[in-house]
């Protein structure tokens, strides 16, 4: 049952073998048949040739006597006519007359009447005699018809019916041997060729399948001719969705501006003062909910378009080559231990303005040194950015990504940095977590899904 299974479903290289394993079935089987009734008839033709042979000297040996008998002129019982019993017989008759083969052993062939036949009719020329028994073997007979001296006589001579059959068994089991060696070259041939025709079929689901994880931008181009129109159709879609990611986050992008930052600086301006009773306040704040709940959607629609994936280690190496640049006068050393495989399911810009705003802040209260490192822990990536400057309260730490809160008056910055951080990140389904030990150096650690190469 498994194996009629796996015939059965939808697959075009099961298709392909099972049609071509019932076609090399069929074609083996009826090749050894005509290969088998062929050598049958060339046997059949020696024995016929060997018997029409021995009636034409019979018929040649055949004289009348001067008392008017029918006599032989000669012997004509050479091997294997001398051997008693050995199914190899020859039969002189007519008029009360019988001559007999040696190997008859006084007995007589009873011959069934000779069939017609128009080709033999008038030259008397040996014609198959159909077939007899004698002593319970089958005989296979050749007669032929003879006038001597005005006397009608019939000469029969016969084989044992085993001499057709038994060379013909012989050549079918060295025919069998050869045709199953050469259906199980067929076979492997098929399986090679099925695998090798889908391989390309097979590259091209594998490139699929790195384009939705992001590991490939469009599909190559195919030396395939028949897989050339998929290819540029499957290229064309994906084009087409890098182009609506495109605009939605740009739509993304305008609604985020036009709506999230007025009422950011609405909820900023409102305290106890001017909004008492804070009615304004919790309207506001469940205005600017609705608004990241939706934005939140928004970013998944558009990163859903096409699986996204962006290594970690050229952004942050890019990103440290800019802060070396803008703090060069402060001496900060910076070290990375990144994995180069090591990946994430976020935009490119996003994760820059990400680690961005996370690796500027950390330069900008280091004394001497920035450490980022990264790691895999489950289906998360871990990165983090741990600096060695001040460091900060644990109550300063859990105000930190307050829209606008700025940790110190005295350096630039509008406070927003955190916040488009933190929000980038929730949205992408991870977190982000400020941590100080001593007040010694401030530790950032970013969690985000990580991207299945």
């Amino acid at each position: 049952m498994k194996g009629l299974g796996f015939f059965r479903r939808a697959s075009i290289s099961r298709r392909l073998v099972g049609f071509s394993l019932f076609f090399v079935t069929t074609t083996v089987v009826v090749a050894s048949i005509i290969l088998y009734l062929i050598v049958a008839g060339v046997v059949r033709e020696q024995i016929d040739q060997r018997l029409d042979t021995q009636i034409d000297g019979l018929r040649g040996a055949l004289s009348v006597g001067a008392d008017g008998t029918i006599a032989l002129a000669a012997a004509l019982d050479g091997p294997p006519f001398d051997r008693r019993g050995s199914g190899w017989y020859w039969q002189v008759s007519g008029d009360r007359l019988y001559i007999t083969s040696r190997s008859l052993a006084g007995q007589t062939i009873d011959s069934p009447p000779r069939p017609f036949d128009w080709r033999h009719a008038f030259n008397g020329e040996p014609g198959p005699g159909g077939r007899v028994q004698l002593r319970e073997e089958d005989l296979y007979v050749r007669v032929a018809g003879a006038s001597i001296g005005g006397k009608v006589v019939e000469i029969a001579v016969t084989a044992p019916q085993s001499a057709l059959s038994a060379p013909a068994r012989r050549a079918l089991l060295w025919l069998a041997s050869a045709m199953a060696l050469l259906g199980a070259a067929l076979v492997a041939g098929i399986f090679a060729q099925t695998r090798y025709g889908l391989r390309p079929l097979r590259q091209l689901t594998a490139d699929v399948s790195a384009i939705t994880a992001g590991n490939l931008p469009r599909l190559p181009d195919i030396n395939v001719e028949e897989l050339r129109p998929v290819s540029q159709a499957i290229n064309r879609l994906v084009d087409q969705n890098l182009q609506r990611l495109t605009d939605t986050r740009l739509h993304f992008a305008n609604l985020a501006h036009g709506l999230k930052t007025p009422v950011t600086s609405l909820s900023l301006a409102l305290d106890s003062t001017n909004d008492p009773k804070g009615e304004i306040r919790s309207l506001v704040s469940r205005i600017d909910q609705r608004i990241r709940h939706h934005l939140a959607r928004a970013r998944k629609t558009a990163a859903g378009g096409i699986g996204l994936s962006t290594p970690i280690k050229p952004c942050v190496d890019d990103l440290l080559l800019v802060m070396s640049r803008i703090y060069a006068d402060r001496g900060i050393t910076a070290r990375c231990e990144i994995d180069p495989n090591l990946s994430v399911t976020c935009a490119e810009d996003d994760l820059d303005e990400i680690l961005g705003n996370l690796i500027d802040n950390a330069f900008k209260w280091a004394k001497s040194v920035v450490a980022i490192w990264a790691r895999a822990e489950g289906s998360m990536t871990i990165v983090t950015i741990k600096d060695d400057g001040p460091g900060m309260s644990p109550e300063a730490a859990s105000q930190a990504f307050l829209p606008g809160k700025r940790m110190d008056e005295t350096t630039p910055g509008d406070g927003f940095g955190l916040t488009i951080a933190g929000e980038l990140v929730q949205l992408y389904g991870g977190t982000i977590a400020l941590s100080t030990r001593d007040k010694t150096g401030l530790r950032c650690v970013i969690s985000l899904p990580r991207a299945t190469p």
